[in-house]
């Protein structure tokens, strides 16, 4: 049973939702929230597996920095049309675990709740792309001892993703991505994630992904 916290400031898109969702006997919507607020006293009160959300940018992106902060254990799975990319990739940064469009399927939307509950990153196929070219925007000339599967982990660690999402966004184990960040660590000469991420940023990596 995956418990649910839907946050979204039309009561129409709540309450389709609620309904939608009260037909999978394996999701539990605990509660609704429409303000930010609202949404942190909700996620807060019932430790949700999984926040569901859609605000405006603002909002949205704020939001979701608390949630990750506040509630670590609850997976945050933004369910928006929004494609502006500014937006998009502020958002990943914060740490989401989803992103996926309202004109999903319900099929999709509800695999995307489970995976997301399981500590499992889902994107839909715009944000992925998204992503993807996230990957390939770092001069050639930066960090030339990465390798390229270290470049791939950087990119992702200056995101904002953790470690189980970037080891299921790369089909790899948690403990292998934990050694290739340990790597690119002694390779910047770094200690710390905040220390490298620094130093990527410095390096233009972050261009994409600013807010």
């Amino acid at each position: 049973m995956s418990t649910l916290v839907l946050a979204d400031r039309a009561p129409v898109v709540r309450d389709g939702l609620r309904a939608l969702l009260a037909s999978h006997d394996d999701i539990h919507v605990v509660a609704e929230a429409a303000t930010s607020r609202d949404t942190l006293f909700e996620t807060l009160r019932w430790r949700p597996d999984v926040l569901l959300l859609d605000f405006d940018r603002t909002d949205l992106i704020s939001t979701c920095r608390e949630i990750r902060r506040s509630a670590p254990d609850t997976g945050v799975l933004v369910f928006s049309d929004c494609d502006d990319d500014s937006t998009v990739l502020a958002t990943i940064r914060t740490g989401v675990l989803g992103y996926v469009p309202k004109s999903a399927p319900e099929s999709d939307l509800v695999r995307a709740i489970h995976n997301v509950a399981a500590g499992q990153a889902v994107f839909g196929k715009h944000v992925a792309g998204k992503i993807t070219e996230l990957l390939h925007t770092q001069p050639p000339e930066a960090f030339p001892d990465l390798t390229r599967r270290e470049r791939e982990i950087l990119h992702l660690l200056v995101v904002g993703m953790p470690v189980p999402a970037i080891a299921n966004r790369l089909a790899l184990a948690s403990k292998t991505v934990r050694n290739h960040t340990s790597g690119i660590f002694h390779k910047l000469g770094v200690a710390s994630r905040d220390e490298a991420v620094v130093l990527a940023r410095r390096a233009g990596l972050d261009r994409l992904v600013r807010q």
